[in-house]
């Protein structure tokens, strides 16, 4: 028998000081172990990071505003060996250049079969596939991007590129390399639409993610390497295996693939948790970056006299919170808009109070978002807010929770707004799409009139479609502002007057549940 070993690591977000959930351990305790499962085995071994390496901390934050150069994730993945990159969505959320930034200087392969130059119609970058030869296995790998990008992003940020439909890429390339090869790997940064158990869609069918589509109508593929929803994934499917190894490098996907014959192949399957312990090794790769990040995320950037009005994250979506209110408050005053919407992400929005250091604020909205100024109708309006109020539902005892299919398989916190400058009349009880029953400007304080415009300030994600709101569309963006949210909040520390605080620590509610 030839046995062969991958490792895995994707949606890693470039948590090197800490893992959002688990402040205790970081991208170092992943290195760590990553070294430990290199040292630790003599099989030979391929390795994979499947996506989404150069966003989503404070960390990247300091690199994308100061340094602007993502190298530095580079570095690291050179310094762990990894085999193959494969390109995630958020790669492209602060432009190309500083995309290019980081791939450029992988010595990793990089797969990326289905985003295309349109000029050229070959990948962007790196190669479809790859084809090599390990312990005698003639193995073929593939590597896809959920071709949902451009739903999310703003054009400027893939300009030039096309995506090709992620499923037609991998049944495309699996026909292709199937005949010549002894193991076929497919790795793609998307996730499972459907319960790998039952069939049954587990999301509104996007095309999103398409992984569960791939494995059971590519039954070709021997390993189905999968990312994007953050998910914790690793069982055989049938005669294949499929494998998710969570987010924040929380762990370390293994497989081990047993080899005689194409029709006599074992695989064995585990997820290595980043808390195991690993001797700790110098990761000189991250310097000076990782120490100049850490200097500038400790400044104080000034006093936040936020009155906690429920510190329960739940509530604060349900009933509004002065925290929201005062990011609306500020959107309003720097866009001149109607109305303005956010979400609350995540439950550290307690910490704003008191003192607010720079790391604080980036713990609290970890996410680059510059603001956009959109103009829709009021009938619009209603159609945003009969999508946004899908997040909630009604247990038995008319108690609001919220939907399942915003906390599985993936929590989609993100995908819901409390909005200010208008009042929102809702029946809860009422079926989707049928909830609003009135939406009070109020200024006026009188219903909105349906044919007439409004322009309401929003995140640049949620100006695009983000989280699948149909009413906003990039043709109804007036402008894209230069200021994101989190230097919005930062500025607001220095200007909001005590006045203005009290407004907003008084005026936060603007949701009526009838």
């Amino acid at each position: 028998m030839k046995k062969i070993r991958l490792l895995v690591t994707s949606d890693t977000h470039a948590q090197w000081h800490q893992h959002p959930e688990d402040l205790n351990y970081s991208l170092k305790d992943t290195a760590n172990l990553l070294k430990k499962l290199q040292k630790e085995c003599s099989l030979p071994t391929l390795q994979f990071d499947l996506g989404d390496f150069i966003q989503g901390s404070a960390m990247a934050t300091y690199t994308s505003q100061i340094e602007h150069s993502a190298e530095v994730y580079a570095r690291a993945m050179n310094d762990l060996h990894y085999n193959y990159q494969i390109i995630g969505n958020h790669e492209f959320n602060f432009g190309l250049p500083y995309q290019a930034s980081a791939l450029d200087k992988l010595q990793a392969n990089i797969l990326c079969a289905n985003i295309l130059d349109t000029k050229t119609r070959q990948p962007f970058i790196g190669k479809a596939y790859d084809l090599i030869e390990l312990a005698g296995i003639k193995v073929g790998i593939v590597g896809l991007t959920t071709h949902y990008i451009p739903n999310w992003e703003l054009p400027q940020h893939y300009q030039g590129l096309e995506f090709i439909d992620a499923f037609e890429s991998a049944k495309f390339y699996v026909k292709l390399l199937r005949p010549k090869v002894d193991l076929l790997i497919v790795a793609y940064h998307g996730g499972f639409e459907r319960d790998l158990s039952t069939g049954e869609p587990l999301e509104v069918l996007t095309g999103e993610n398409q992984a569960y589509q791939m494995i059971t109508q590519l039954p070709e593929i021997d390993i189905l390497l999968t990312g994007h929803q953050h998910r914790l994934i690793c069982q055989p499917f049938k005669n294949s295996f499929v494998l998710q190894p969570g987010y924040g490098g929380e762990v370390v996907g293994e497989v081990v693939v047993d080899f005689e014959t194409r029709l006599n192949v074992s695989y064995k399957g585990r997820l290595c948790s980043f808390r195991e312990e690993a001797e700790e090794i110098e990761l000189s790769s991250v310097e000076p970056e990782y120490s100049k990040s850490k200097k500038w995320l400790n400044e104080i950037l000034g006093y936040a006299p936020i009155q906690m009005m429920s510190e329960d994250s739940h509530q604060a979506r349900i009933i509004g919170h002065p925290f929201v209110e005062h990011i609306n408050y500020l959107m309003l005053k720097y866009t001149n808009c109607d109305f303005a919407g956010i979400s609350l992400l995540n439950d550290h929005f307690v910490e704003f109070q008191g003192p607010i250091s720079r790391e604080k604020l980036l713990t609290i909205y970890p996410f680059y978002n510059q603001i956009a100024i959109v103009e829709l109708t009021g009938e619009e309006i209603y159609a945003v807010m009969e999508h946004n109020m899908a997040y909630f539902i009604e247990d038995e005892h008319r108690a609001i929770q919220v939907n399942p299919n915003y906390l599985f398989p993936k929590t989609k916190h993100y995908n819901y707004d409390l909005y200010s400058g208008f009042l929102c009349k809702v029946k809860l009880s009422e079926n989707i799409g049928n909830r609003v029953v009135e939406i009070i400007d109020e200024q006026t304080q009188k219903p909105l009139i349906l044919n007439q415009n409004y322009r309401l300030a929003v995140t640049q994600y949620r100006a695009v479609g983000g989280g699948d709101y149909q009413a906003f569309t990039p043709d109804k963006i007036l402008t894209i502002t230069d200021m994101d949210v989190a230097s919005l909040i930062e500025k607001g520390l220095d200007e909001l007057s005590n006045l203005e605080w009290h407004h907003i620590n008084s005026k936060y509610m603007h949701l009526k549940w009838l």
